[in-house]
């Protein structure tokens, strides 16, 4: 589609939001780009000590509440995400200039330092466009020379602007779900020591998320759609990666076996906890993407400590009886003491129970 931007008549006919991106566009080429792309960006912010009050201190964004990232942040998605209460989930990578990210076989890649994960979290509502989404937070993973780092941002009311938020907080907020009714929920922001729940790997915080598998997959830039990790291989992000690296599968991809789409919900989602060098080695249930043992898989594997997480159940997953199997009975509890994952979510993840029932229901 080619725009005449000198046509008026063209200009009124597009909806508010396109005309914003193209006089972001615009003042990207015209003002910023031709001195420094990456001219926006406080690198000195990042690795300062304190972290800033407000989020928009370190330049990531032209335009905050409409997620539009600076020149030198690069939007990107999953394939297979991790689930959080149904919160949609915009995600940026920052790599300073002149550096680049290594690629670590079965891992994240290697980031430099002054590297940036970005990821704000947020809920479309029954409001008119442009207050049809609530910003909730922001999580910064700052790659720093003492290691990763992680920071929470929470947006005011208008969607604004974000203020760190060490301790955490609560926020309600109320989102349109898959069946189009409004639903409340009470979203919790993590505090800075719950981060590392999720993010602890030999005892240190790292990234989760951005493996070149769950990367490899077409995004839909400004400039055109594209594969993901060439796009990070042209912009000097990456130096190299495995060309043969096969994607994980989609979880809500039908189409594609039940084995891969499970495997690849509770990598995500579960593995990086559950796993030799995850902060849950020592429950011996490892669902990492590459685990291939059926008893560290749960296969008729007794729990560690029994209890209420049991459910009086006797093993973590029985072939062809779902209802019997732990795994599937913690993932379908929202009391604290029961629940798996015990952080990141308040609810049920509907869709998850309903693909982890049938692949056990169908094991032999």
């Amino acid at each position: 589609m080619r725009l005449n931007l000198y046509n008026p008549w063209l200009l009124i006919s597009l909806n508010k939001e396109m005309l914003n991106k193209i006089l972001l566009r615009l003042i990207m080429i015209l003002f910023i780009t031709p001195f420094n792309l990456y001219s926006m960006v406080n690198d000195d912010i990042i690795l300062s000590d304190i972290p800033p009050k407000y989020l928009s201190q370190y330049g990531f964004f032209l335009n905050q509440k409409q997620q539009n990232p600076a020149p030198g942040v690069l939007p990107y998605d999953l394939i297979t995400p991790l689930f959080s209460d149904y919160a949609d989930k915009h995600r940026f990578v920052y790599i300073p200039k002149g550096r680049f990210a290594t690629h670590e076989a079965d891992s994240v890649f290697n980031f430099p330092i002054g590297s940036t994960l970005i990821k704000t979290f947020s809920y479309v509502t029954a409001l008119e466009p442009p207050l049809n989404r609530h910003l909730i937070e922001t999580r910064l993973l700052i790659r720093k020379e003492s290691g990763w780092e992680t920071y929470a941002y929470v947006w005011d009311n208008d969607g604004e602007e974000a203020e760190l938020k060490v301790a955490g907080k609560t926020v309600p907020a109320t989102y349109i779900n898959s069946e189009g009714k409004k639903t409340n929920i009470r979203y919790r922001v993590p505090n800075k020591n719950q981060c590392k729940e999720c993010h602890l790997k030999d005892e240190a915080i790292v990234p989760i998320g951005p493996k070149p598998r769950n990367l490899n997959t077409n995004y839909n830039y400004d400039d055109g759609t594209m594969n993901q990790l060439m796009k990070w291989s042209e912009l000097g992000y990456i130096k190299s990666y495995s060309e043969n690296k096969m994607p994980v599968a989609d979880y809500l991809d039908t189409s594609q076996p039940i084995d891969k789409r499970a495997r690849a919900y509770l990598a995500i989602n579960c593995g990086h906890c559950h796993s030799v060098t995850g902060s849950a080695s020592n429950s011996g249930l490892y669902l990492n993407y590459k685990e291939n043992r059926n008893k560290q898989l749960g296969v008729f594997k007794s729990p560690v400590a029994t209890g209420r997480g049991s459910g009086e159940l006797d093993y973590s997953i029985v072939p062809g009886h779902p209802d019997e199997s732990i795994l599937l009975y913690r993932m379908m509890s929202n009391s604290p003491d029961i629940m798996m994952p015990e952080s990141g979510r308040s609810i049920m993840h509907k869709e998850g129970v309903e693909l982890i029932y049938q692949w056990i229901k169908e094991m032999q």
